[in-house]
């Protein structure tokens, strides 16, 4: 009805009235109107009126074609058939596997790997700190280059001056700077580390200087662990006014010069810590007990022949066997540190020896007590003051 009133309006007329014609043909000319143009279009344009043919009109003409009224509006629309193309050889007749097929079938699920059971470090994916990823990857790499930073287990009998007694005495002293600083434990095997090393290079160290050594080894590894390090004249002071700043100044110079400005290398606080969390347990005074022997062992010239993650390995050795954590080793910490529990006799040995001595007041450095008053503290669960079920 709509479209009606429109033709209406163009053809002039109104609604309800015949349409009234606004323009009237005349004989002499004929038809002026577009009419006739558009006839002579139609007729040179045939081809184009069939493509824009409006899809009403073509279905009115199959309707109109339709000679069988029960004939329905499908048959006008039904699909074409299939033309067949000539098939080629099969991609499985060629030896080649169809991908599409493979797509919409069941994935065949991997075997989970032998490593998985060993598996630390997935329980801490929500933790960003923890380096989940690479734990275990840092972890190998350091026990591949720790040989390269151990120093020489005679270097001692080599110094001009001292002797591997004054080291002894040095260290339980810096033992009481650490803790008066209350520094990370870290902080503390860095240092030891560096005297080492410095001492190591320099045969010649007078004894007037090794508390200068010591005192700058800790003010080096405590800018290098610490966020708010203790200041230069907070060491001077320490020494009670035995060396200037400038001396300090000086002195860290030289060490970072005589260990190539290397700071970074495995402890055995770090392997601890790596070993501790393989062993799974959750009793706190095995990992006290355990830390307890690796501070007590930087005192010991001696050890020094021991690698790091093997000290590390044999103190959790022996603080499982103190406080009755079995079993004592197991694939998993075989897997992570690296060593059979036949492989760590030697070094077990030498670190009972030394507990048994530390205990009964026996040896060079049984008077040495920093470390006992360290971990007799509550703190640290008192565990050096627990009797040893170890023998010597």
């Amino acid at each position: 009805m709509n479209d009606a009133k429109v033709d209406d309006r163009q053809n002039g007329s109104k609604i309800g009235q015949k349409p009234i014609s606004t323009f009237r043909k005349r004989t002499v000319l004929g038809d002026v109107t577009n009419q006739l143009h558009a006839k002579k279009i139609k007729l040179q344009s045939n081809s184009l009126s069939t493509v824009y043919e409006p899809a009403e009109k073509k279905v009115r003409k199959g309707l109109s074609t339709i000679t069988n009224p029960k004939q329905s509006i499908a048959a006008i629309f039904q699909p074409r058939k299939a033309v067949s193309k000539p098939v080629g050889p099969s991609l499985s007749s060629l030896g080649i596997e169809d991908a599409r097929s493979s797509l919409f079938q069941s994935p065949v699920l991997p075997k989970i790997p032998q490593k998985e059971k060993h598996d630390i470090d997935s329980k801490d994916k929500n933790d960003a700190s923890s380096c989940w990823q690479y734990a275990e990857e840092i972890t190998k790499y350091q026990l591949s280059v720790e040989k390269e930073f151990m120093t020489s287990c005679s270097y001692m009998s080599r110094q001009s001056d001292i002797n591997s007694k004054m080291r002894s005495i040095l260290i339980d002293w810096l033992v009481d700077v650490h803790c008066k600083y209350d520094l990370t434990p870290h902080a503390l095997h860095i240092a030891i580390q560096l005297i080492d090393r410095y001492l190591e290079k320099n045969l010649s160290v007078p004894r007037q200087r090794l508390q200068l050594v010591g005192v700058t080894a800790m003010f080096i590894a405590s800018k290098y662990e610490e966020i708010y390090p203790p200041e230069a004249e907070d060491f001077v002071r320490i020494t009670d006014n035995a060396y200037t700043r400038d001396e300090v100044f000086g002195m860290e110079e030289s060490i970072l010069s005589s260990v190539s400005y290397r700071v970074t290398f495995p402890t055995a606080y770090h392997f601890i810590q790596r070993f501790f969390k393989a062993s799974g347990t959750s009793d706190d005074r095995v990992h006290y007990f355990a830390h307890y022997i690796i501070d007590r062992s930087l005192q010991e010239y001696k050890l020094i022949r021991h690698r790091p993650s093997l000290i590390a390995s044999s103190a959790l050795y022996i603080s499982k066997c103190q406080m009755n954590e079995f079993p004592l080793w197991n694939s998993i910490l075989e897997h992570h540190t690296s060593y059979k529990e036949a492989e760590l006799s030697k070094c077990v040995a030498d670190l009972r020896e030394m507990l048994w001595n530390a205990q009964n007041g026996v040896g060079k450095t049984s008077k040495l007590s920093a470390v006992r008053r360290k971990f007799e503290k509550e703190r640290f669960m008192g565990v050096a003051k627990l009797p040893l079920k170890i023998g010597k």
